[in-house]
């Protein structure tokens, strides 16, 4: 029978940057703090956010403020989610109803996960796609008109980032990171693909998330269109993976309405 997980080494992982941190001290109810069910259950709290970001990227294409956000808020979880399981082989409970958030400028959001349990990575996963992300789409899109195979594109694009970072930052090559079924789950599989690029692995999503329409705004590494017609050869995922994303229904968790 396999052992008790390990606990979660919170300072390891947020050495590798800010989108990394996390706490774990128990903040309901603390000053300019919501648990992150707030942004799925009340049309209002989400709402802003959205608009905030608009207001920040100086748009009224509400549906790319909507993605950019999106993708922003499943990177905290992806990156944390990651370099957990690298660190570790064990991640932290993400789900929305154990999550905290509080808004910080500039910066990514503070996050505090009470109580901190120890996950595998799949159970981990689990929970982030069907405890918060996955309902936190589907609010995103009672609110905006938006492609739900685009925002899982977002979540597959947030963890091949974490990735990379991961790999930089542990001094770890990222080819060994993309050995473990971890790193090729089974809900974003079908959004993007790694290709085996001159300099290492580079990872091609199959949608753009809308950010380069923005005046003055470039265009992200991963885009589809910066590898549309490439002949640059695929990185298989594990074969677990594969077979995993082969079964009726899979990878429909995120983008289902």
């Amino acid at each position: 029978m396999p052992g008790p997980l390990p606990p979660i080494p919170l300072a390891d992982i947020a050495a590798c940057g800010p989108y990394f941190e996390l706490t774990s001290v128990g903040t309901p109810g603390e000053a300019g703090w919501l648990r992150a069910r707030a942004l799925i259950d009340d049309p209002g709290i989400l709402g802003q956010m959205i608009d905030d970001v608009a207001a920040n990227l100086r748009t009224r294409q509400r549906w790319i403020a909507a993605s950019v956000f999106y993708q922003g808020w499943a990177a905290r979880l992806t990156s944390i989610h990651a370099a957990s399981a690298a660190l570790c082989g064990a991640v932290p409970d993400l789900g929305a109803d154990q999550v905290s958030f509080r808004l910080r400028q500039p910066g990514p959001a503070e996050l505090d996960a009470w109580p901190l349990r120890s996950l595998t990575p799949a159970a981990g996963w689990q929970v982030i796609c069907a405890e918060h992300l996955g309902p936190l789409a589907r609010a995103i899109r009672g609110q905006v008109r938006i492609g739900g195979y685009l925002l899982r594109g977002n979540v597959g694009s947030a963890l091949a980032g974490a990735l990379s970072v991961v790999s930089a930052q542990l001094q770890r090559p990222l080819d060994s990171l993309l050995r473990n079924n971890w790193a090729h789950p089974a809900d974003v599989v079908t959004s993007g693909q790694w290709l085996r690029a001159p300099d290492g692995p580079r990872y091609a999503r199959l949608t753009c998330c809308g950010y380069e329409q923005l005046d003055q705004a470039g265009r992200c590494g991963d885009c589809s269109l910066n590898w549309h017609g490439s002949r640059l050869p695929v990185l298989a995922a594990p074969p677990q993976t594969m077979r995993r994303a082969q079964e009726p229904g899979a990878g429909r968790r995120i983008h289902e309405p």
